[in-house]
């Protein structure tokens, strides 16, 4: 029995993100020598990134050189197929007034989408995203603030981005937030979260700095209702500091060594199995990126 594949000649010349996803395809579409049947496994590798409004921590740990290249080069580096962007800002004077997340898109030749949760004079800031495959859809979900501000913390109203991309046919929703500082901000988003991913009708993953470790009680309806990546990742892994320069100013005026955290989640729903997580070592933003493969 003989096995055809067809090919198809493409006359015009392909666009850099249609060559992408042909090189996608190639690499996830396998033989069963067995059966002679085609079988699709799909692979992603996806990744989490606050860039910090495009801040470089690279050359001194305070951010106050503003290059966004530097997290393009990590992203161009890590070459994940789709990217949760955290502390993104839009025509902001800070960032020389460009729209950040449609900045790193172009210049990775991916798709983008952003969603403001703070309105400034002038420019906007919030959460972005950049695809190599198609977002069908885009919308800002804006996260109410809490009425009890009395938490010594710093408050700022939040949101949470959610896309829809198409990956070979199939649709995948991803949410991408970034929660606040408060036990009562993160419970606000996490309430809000649930009730559109319990009414999803596609597979999601969910991804962002959530600010708070895996073991904290607050996380456990997010771990009953999803699946978390970094489950595996050894003890002691962190994601946040970048590097030990960052100091933590105290009530009494004094200034301690940050704690080494791990609050840069990538979480999904059962359809998909995760491999290769990986906090990476890189040091142009104030957090590390965390990525890993995912099957479906």
């Amino acid at each position: 029995m003989r096995h055809f594949v067809k090919f198809y000649i493409i006359k015009s010349q392909p666009s850099e993100k249609t060559i992408d996803f042909i090189s996608f395809l190639y690499y996830n579409i396998r033989v069963n020598k067995n059966t002679f049947m085609e079988v699709f496994t799909m692979k992603l590798k996806v990744m989490t990134y606050n860039i910090a409004g495009g801040r470089d921590y690279s050359v001194e740990p305070w951010g106050h050189n503003h290059n966004p290249d530097a997290c393009i080069d990590v992203i161009r580096e890590i070459a994940p197929d789709i990217c949760a962007l955290n502390e993104v800002d839009y025509e902001l004077p800070r960032s020389k007034c460009v729209k950040l997340a449609k900045y790193i898109g172009d210049k990775l030749g991916y798709y983008s989408a952003f969603a403001p949760a703070i309105a400034w004079a002038p420019g906007l800031y919030g959460n972005g995203f950049i695809s190599r495959f198609p977002i069908v859809d885009a919308i800002t979900i804006p996260v109410p603030d809490p009425e009890d501000k009395s938490e010594p913390v710093y408050y700022e109203t939040r949101c949470i981005l959610r896309a829809t991309i198409d990956v070979g046919g199939r649709y995948i929703d991803v949410f991408v937030t970034h929660f606040g500082l408060a036990k009562t901000e993160r419970a606000n988003s996490i309430k809000l979260l649930l009730s559109f991913i319990k009414a999803a009708k596609n597979p999601v993953i969910l991804m962002g700095d959530f600010n708070v470790q895996p073991d904290n009680p607050e996380m456990e309806p997010l771990m009953s209702a999803m699946q978390n990546t970094g489950d595996v990742l050894p003890a002691g892994t962190y994601s946040f500091p970048s590097h030990g320069g960052f100091l933590e100013k105290q009530r009494d005026g004094s200034y301690k060594p940050y704690p080494k955290l791990l609050i840069d989640y990538i979480m999904t729903t059962p359809e998909f199995t995760a491999s290769e997580q990986t906090v990476h070592e890189v040091r142009a933003s104030d957090h590390k990126p965390y990525s890993t493969v995912l099957n479906f």
